[in-house]
């Protein structure tokens, strides 16, 4: 029996009931249950296609940037920030909300300029992608900054960001030990990766 190339994935048509491209619940109303200065949560109850009763709560989110800056040697800045979900800091690439009506690419510049105190003369998508769908709609977009040059930092109240240097090795090497464990430095760096890989093949 032959294997296809490509993935081909069928969902049965009982997912979703009549929209099988859609998950139970997409048509209920999303009732506010709270919002905070950076997110809602929201509360969907429908009856999924047995007749029994769902509630999900999920988090509405602006969507975020994280930047990977790139020093002229090579070397990447990351950043060791506080964070008091876990009750301690990471190791992290810059990151930050979007303001309401803020393109990706501003918001990225901008929260480079305040975390890191880097302006840059080019910033460059690398991808985007969902960092928690099981609980939030939140979208990550990643870019990549080069042309760095020094500013002072403009910190946030409440904000505790140390600047870290390190090699692109130094980096594989933290997030295979563990000391790198955020979600999105991890995919934003791989992302970036395998996008200068596929770029110089194709040169």
């Amino acid at each position: 029996m032959g294997v296809s190339s490509s993935l081909e994935v069928r969902m049965p048509t009982s997912l979703g009931g009549e929209h099988p491209d859609r998950p139970g619940g997409s048509e209920a109303p999303r009732r506010l249950v709270h919002e905070g200065p950076v997110f809602k949560v929201r509360r969907v109850d429908y009856l999924d296609a047995g007749g029994r009763s769902v509630r999900k709560d999920f988090v509405e989110h602006p969507g975020a940037v994280t930047v990977i800056p790139e020093e002229a040697d090579g070397s990447i800045l990351l950043v060791r920030v506080g964070r008091i979900a876990v009750d301690r800091f990471l190791l992290e690439f810059c990151a930050g909300k979007l303001e309401p009506g803020e393109e990706p690419e501003a918001a990225a510049g901008r929260e480079l300029e305040e975390e890191v105190g880097r302006q840059a003369d080019r910033i460059r998508p690398i991808a985007d992608f969902l960092t928690s769908p099981g609980c939030s709609d939140e979208r990550i977009h990643a870019f990549h900054a080069s042309g760095l040059r020094t500013i002072p930092t403009r910190l946030e109240p409440g904000e505790e960001i140390e600047v870290v240097r390190m090699s692109p090795e130094e980096i594989d090497d933290a997030m295979l030990d563990g000391r790198i464990e955020d979600g999105k430095t991890i995919a934003a760096w791989h992302l970036f990766r395998l996008r200068t890989r596929s770029l110089k093949e194709g040169s």
